[in-house]
């Protein structure tokens, strides 16, 4: 074999590992990608349910405004379809699939959402796909560069030798300029196989600092959703609470105005009057770190007393304290406000709806954990019917469920209701 040719052959054996290494990084890159874009879909689904959880929001009475606000909360669009949904289609860079029928548009992911219990209704969603994408089109365009490339110095090398036609009275001078040339060759090539690799490489760190951007986006989303919903409990909780035992107050004022004289008004009037300016300072306490500070400054059991006085009025129920030291010492300050919230919400539910003619506050401590009860003599009700009627039996073991504890509410009609609270001790 001519030393040209051999010398060819020796360069093919890099090249064709190269190839080899190129077409394996190929096929992990495709897979990280589509693992990429799986894990976006799923981050999105699960901004979907938060955001269903808070609205509380039957899918038949969704409207165009509506799937637009929340289209813009989840960074995309929101569609409501009917018919059978097609699951989860992430859609990549330069490529179109169809989900029930219509087409996703390139460079975008989205999925199905069926409802529970609405047969046939599904919400639509689609979203940029992330900014790696980018980088996986710029990826794929170098790789068929240097596939290109590779598969024309594969033909040069095999049609070389048929070629090759060295005449019998080559000078010795001749031969040695050659043989220059082809190590040139040689060596240029290995400086462009080296190139590409670090250019790989640096895709690869571009890759991940993208990953790591959308975790953080997708962290930074879930903390926003938190405060959210809990800011919607604690106006739902203390703010909606102490107004409507503050109007209660003023209509049995009315009434002892209208009938009784002027003896008890004023002092009826002073704790109305101290019960708006706390709920005011509570307010403000909310638009400065959502977090009620008074009630988290105030010992348990005058926490309790203030709120029991703000649900008092003529002619309501009697409250019962029942509360033991070695139970209520062991809650913590920082849980003070969110029990407190709890058992303002277990009142007031009996005040307004059990028509409760005593209601009854305890506090017990067991071996590994501090219950709290409220029990009434009201009227009770069927907690198969109120379920999701309103935010706060919801609001109370989202609550409990936060501190780490649980809540159960045991009630029927005619026999009254009674929930309790179990918080585990603090180990600290």
């Amino acid at each position: 074999m001519p030393p040209f040719a051999r010398y060819l052959g020796l360069a093919l054996i890099p090249l064709l590992a190269f190839l080899a290494v190129a077409v394996t990084g190929q096929a992990w890159f495709e897979r990280e990608t589509r693992r990429l874009q799986a894990d976006a879909v799923a981050a999105r689904q699960a901004q979907l349910v938060q955001a269903l959880a808070i609205t509380h929001r039957a899918p038949e009475t969704w409207d165009e405004s509506f799937q637009r606000d929340l289209g813009a909360l989840l960074g995309g669009t929101v569609t409501l379809v009917h018919g059978s949904g097609m699951g989860i289609l992430p859609v990549s860079e330069g490529t179109s699939k169809i989900m029930g029928g219509t087409p996703v548009p390139r460079g975008e992911l989205g999925f199905d959402y069926p409802f529970p219990g609405a047969a046939g209704l599904h919400a639509r969603v689609t979203f940029p796909a992330p900014a790696a994408n980018r980088l996986i089109v710029l990826h794929q365009r170098m790789f068929a560069a240097v596939v290109l490339l590779a598969l024309v110095l594969i033909v040069i090398s095999a049609l070389l030798p048929f070629c090759y036609r060295p005449a019998r009275e080559t000078s010795s001078a001749a031969h040695s300029s050659d043989l220059r040339s082809e190590m040139l060759g040689v060596e240029h090539f290995a400086r462009m196989s080296v190139e590409h690799s670090e250019a790989l490489k640096r895709e690869t760190g571009a890759r991940h600092q993208a990953e790591e951007n959308l975790q953080v986006s997708r962290t930074l989303l879930d903390r926003s959703m938190q405060a959210r919903m809990q800011l919607g409990r604690d106006l739902h909780d203390n703010i909606c609470q102490t107004l409507y035992a503050v109007s209660l107050s003023l209509e049995a004022v009315r009434r002892t105005i209208a009938g009784e004289g002027a003896a008890p008004t004023g002092a009826r009037l002073d704790q109305c009057i101290a019960e708006l300016r706390r709920l005011n300072h509570e307010v403000r306490s909310y638009l400065k770190d959502l977090e009620p500070d008074a009630i988290r400054r105030e010992p348990f059991t005058e926490a309790i007393a203030a709120m029991l006085n703000s649900q008092s009025q003529a002619g309501g129920p009697k409250f019962v304290q029942d509360l033991a030291p070695e139970a209520t010492d062991l809650i913590a300050p920082e849980q003070t406000a969110e029990v407190i919230s709890i058992l303002r919400e277990a009142v007031s539910n009996s005040v307004r709806h059990g028509r409760a003619q005593t209601i009854t506050l305890q506090a017990r401590r067991g071996e590994e954990c501090v219950v709290l009860a409220v029990r009434d003599d009201g009227r009770g009700f069927d907690l198969a019917a109120a379920a999701g009627e309103g935010h706060g039996l919801a609001n109370m073991p989202a609550r409990a469920a936060a501190m780490g504890g649980s809540l159960k509410i045991t009630s029927a009609p005619g026999k009254g209701t009674r929930v309790l609270l179990t918080l585990p001790i603090s180990s600290g």
